[in-house]
């Protein structure tokens, strides 16, 4: 049954990755703060809670990091396939003109990669710093202490392949909105669905 749910898991959190690539063709103004990010910023919180909720799905804590880095491969994997597709069809001959297809999502490639090369970093450091609290600080301290070592990281690499020098200008607004979707977002999801995936600790062998 766990590994059932560890495969829902991770078929969510590949969804939410795929789809943050796609968001992030958009410059959008943050609620509230007035800030400007990318658009894929609203799925950073489901997918660093999605990543803590893997931490509990083996019953030892070496068990629990292994299969969250796994499901960071499964979103990489994921995330390439999109980028693919999408130059596929960018580069296949348009039936009529005026599509706006290649305008709306044709820089995707240029996002994911720029994903990928900020979520190998930013997603493993948030890996290895998240794995050793596991059990030791509440999981709502986890995810705010995961997020604030990851997240200025992700912005800085992403931002600057995405979009060049030139991306830096939403730095700002991209950390913030990191840091509050996985205040908003993130917590309350580990929260909910903890006990869902939440594998009972292994035993210690007797002396």
């Amino acid at each position: 049954m766990i590994r059932i749910r560890l495969a829902l898991l991770t078929g969510l959190y590949v969804a939410v990755v795929c789809s943050a690539q796609i968001g992030a063709n958009k410059i959008v103004r943050l609620p509230v703060v007035h800030m400007q990010a990318t658009g894929g910023v609203y799925s950073t919180g489901i997918a660093l809670a999605l990543v803590q909720l893997a931490h509990h799905s083996a019953p030892s804590l070496p068990e629990g990091a292994l299969n969250a880095q796994l499901m960071i491969l499964a979103g990489f994997a994921g995330s390439a396939l999109l980028a693919a597709y999408i130059a596929i069809v960018v580069h296949s001959h348009p039936a009529f003109p005026g599509q706006p297809f290649d305008a709306a999502v044709g820089s995707t490639w240029r996002i994911v990669g720029a994903s990928l090369a900020a979520f190998i970093v930013s997603e493993t450091v948030d890996n290895l710093v998240g794995a050793p609290l596991r059990g030791r600080i509440p999981d709502a301290a986890r995810v705010v202490v995961s997020s604030a070592a990851a997240a200025p990281l992700d912005s800085v690499v992403f931002l600057t392949i995405a979009f060049g020098s030139a991306g830096l200008h939403y730095f700002d607004g991209q950390l913030v909105g990191k840091i509050l979707s996985a205040v908003l977002i993130g917590i309350p999801l580990v929260l909910l669905l903890r006990r869902f995936v939440r594998q009972p600790q292994r035993p210690l062998a007797p002396g």
